[in-house]
């Protein structure tokens, strides 16, 4: 590499990033073309290393695949309810690994193009070389404080997007079960026992023991009077009351959204499983409480909690 090519990349650069990156930019510069390189920084510091060397063009590319991945790992793990566990971690890990081979590979030919043009600039700029030179390591000091900033808020903002592309798509799907839901879903449901009515003295029979009156006994009419109307007492009102359900069962969970829990019974019934299903009255509206059985075995509810836990659902026995 000329003498003069390497001054201006090396004072492009800074004293510290010139012993890393000057002797790859020195092979890119004698073959006269950049190449593929794996840089480890630039793979773990990813976004915010771009942003550090001002190279807005892969800074934007990165963006668009990072808001793509972000998407496509939240949809994984909010909606795709039928994908196995395992595809969902071994697919993480591909978006997860390409995220950082993009910048690791591309990321020093992108430095070399970038600093290729700041070089350039600052020569056409200047009336002499040594301007030149003096201007590149002014750029160079004058930005480092607020490259430092303007990283670690790349850094954040990717930090941020994940975390809030998981919580947007999770809330599209079964909203969260608060705590005092969890607590009446635990709860099996009460007992109805009827109430038992009295039931009506027998009228009293005369005996073989009773004295027999032969003599008539003079009959005195007396006006009627009518008996008093008999009250009826209203039958009881059980049509919004459902009787537990006599033995083991599996609690699947309370739903806010009756779609969601249609969506779960269907899941459960096309598994092969008994489903039973309930409302119940909360602070925050009617639920729809889901169940699996009942089973005359704790153990038959035990391998059907299996296979909902299978499904991607929750499942809790409970016992008679």
């Amino acid at each position: 590499m000329p003498s003069g090519t390497e001054a201006l990349l090396r004072a492009a650069l800074g004293p510290s990033a010139a012993r890393v990156y000057l002797p790859i930019l020195a092979r890119f510069e004698e073959r006269g073309r950049s190449g593929l390189v794996w840089s480890p920084r630039a793979a773990l510091g990813n976004l915010a290393w771009l942003v550090y060397w001002r190279l807005w063009d892969a800074v934007l590319v990165q963006s668009i695949l990072t808001v793509a991945g972000a998407g496509a790992l939240g949809w994984l793990w909010a909606r795709a309810d039928g994908v196995p566990m395992g595809v969902r971690f071994g697919m993480a890990v591909a978006v997860a690994v390409l995220w950082c081979a993009v910048p690791g590979l591309w990321g020093v030919a992108w430095l070399h193009g970038g600093l290729r043009q700041r070089t350039v600039a600052a020569v056409e700029d200047a009336d002499t070389f040594k301007e030149a030179l003096e201007h590149l390591e002014r750029s160079v000091f004058v930005w480092r404080p607020r490259g430092y900033v303007l990283s670690a808020l790349a850094a954040l903002s990717v930090v941020l997007l994940v975390w809030g592309a998981g919580q947007l798509l999770r809330g599209t799907a079964e909203p969260d079960e608060p705590a005092s839901a969890a607590l009446l879903r635990s709860t099996p449901p009460p007992s109805i026992s009827p109430v038992a009515m009295p039931a009506p003295a027998p009228a009293p029979e005369q005996t073989a023991a009773s004295p027999v009156v032969d003599k008539l006994v003079p009959v005195i009419e007396s006006p009627a009077v009518e008996p008093a109307a008999e009250r009826v007492l209203p039958d009881p009102d059980l049509s919004g009351v459902r009787p537990r359900v006599r033995g083991f069962g599996v609690n699947v969970g309370l739903f806010s959204v009756a779609a969601n829990a249609e969506r779960a019974k269907e899941r459960l019934s096309g598994a092969g499983l008994p489903v039973l299903d309930d409302p119940v009255e909360s602070a925050r509206g009617p639920l729809t409480r889901v169940r699996v059985g009942p089973f005359d075995r704790r153990e038959d509810a035990e391998a059907a909690a299996q296979k909902v836990r299978a499904l991607g659902l929750e499942a809790r026995v409970y016992a008679p």
